[in-house]
């Protein structure tokens, strides 16, 4: 099993919320609710800088992700059982933009390695060792240890159901672009 952060594809064009929206005190993404702290329904826009193609995934600032509506739908089970969908529209077109609400206490923090570690505090992780067991059954995820800064995925082959719900292989077999895929952690090498 492999553990992955879920990260833009910066070769395509970003996206933003509106500015009253994004400068909220509500557009936070720490693994927590919004529906019903954000608008029902706002919009968003591409970036103007540069020439980029739109990616079928977008990321949307402050570490999230918004999917396009038939794509959303596609993966409606995946996406889903990570969190909560919030809709909005870039232009006339709707899209979906996802809040990660699993989150989980599985990164093994003494075989961990972070940039400042004096006993007490700890911060910036640069090595990620997780503990298997106990790992979210839901493909996607984030971590306290990290102030629920980045979306992990992990990515379980051991049996059909785990492919069929696997995040990371949906997107690869689709080719959905947009997002890219750092592997943080390998349980057969760590």
């Amino acid at each position: 099993m492999k553990v992955y952060k879920v990260l833009p594809d910066t070769d395509f064009s970003l996206m933003y919320p509106e500015d009253d929206v994004y400068n909220s005190d509500e557009w936070e993404f720490k693994a927590e609710p919004l529906l019903g702290k954000l608008p029902n329904v706002f919009n968003a826009y591409f970036s103007k800088k540069g020439d980029k193609p739109l990616p079928d995934i977008a990321y949307i600032g402050m570490s999230t992700f918004a999917f396009r509506k038939e794509i959303a739908t596609e993966l409606v089970d995946i996406l889903e059982e990570a969190g909560e969908m919030l809709p909005f529209y870039v232009d006339e077109e709707l899209w979906y933009c996802l809040n990660v609400t699993v989150q989980s206490n599985a990164l093994g923090e003494e075989n961990s390695k972070y940039k400042i570690n004096n006993g007490i505090i700890k911060m910036h992780l640069t090595e990620y060792v997780f503990i298997e067991s106990k790992l979210p059954s839901s493909s996607l995820f984030k971590i306290p240890d990290d102030n629920f800064t980045h979306i992990f995925c992990a990515d379980r082959r051991d049996n059909d159901e785990h492919v069929l719900n696997n995040f990371f292989c949906a997107v690869s077999a689709n080719e959905y672009t947009g997002l890219r895929f750092e592997e943080v952690f390998d349980s057969t090498i760590n």
